[in-house]
């Protein structure tokens, strides 16, 4: 195969996963719209809530990400996917350092990363993104496309957000 030739396979590819597409090498197709889990979102909680003080708490045990107010309410419960086997997501309290709402792509796979907030200075943050029911990222947090959404405007640069192995507080 050709570089030309290598290079309009990818763009179909790359197009047919921004799309849900699916390319069969004689045929094109709609594929099925995989199930995405809904974030629990209380919207009393969050109508009072302050974006300045809200924060961000990660549980990796059980896949799953809290935003809390101030008073410690918990205002959205998300199912999350974290890394999978032979990867890291870090441990600790960081703080999100950069925000995009739209157009940051990964470098490693190329696919979009929506309401991107990264931790800290470092590589990973957190985004939408699929979640398989399972940890399945290279060390990102993802999120449903409507959680990641509503986290992103409900927090600011400098949002803190804990991720714990096992979170106690859940």
């Amino acid at each position: 195969m050709t570089s030309d030739e290598r290079r309009r396979v990818f763009a179909i590819f790359r197009r047919s996963s921004e799309t849900g597409i699916r390319s069969n090498a004689s045929k094109v197709t709609p594929s099925v719209k995989a199930y995405e889990p809904k974030p629990e979102i209380n919207h009393s909680v969050l109508a009072k809530a302050n974006r300045a003080s809200n924060r961000v708490v990660i549980d990796i045990s059980k896949q799953k990400a809290y935003l809390l107010t101030s008073s410690g309410k918990v205002a959205i419960e998300s199912p999350v996917s974290t890394a999978r086997t032979g990867k890291h997501t870090p441990r600790g309290t960081f703080r999100v350092t950069e925000r995009v709402p739209m157009g940051k792509v990964s470098t490693i796979y190329g696919v979009g990363m929506p309401y991107w907030m990264r931790l800290n200075s470092s590589v990973y943050g957190m985004h939408a993104g699929y979640l398989p029911g399972y940890p399945a990222s290279a060390g990102c947090i993802r999120f449903p496309s409507e959680a990641a959404h509503a986290i992103f405007n409900n927090t600011k640069s400098g949002t803190p957000v804990s991720i714990y192995s096992s979170w106690s507080g859940s």
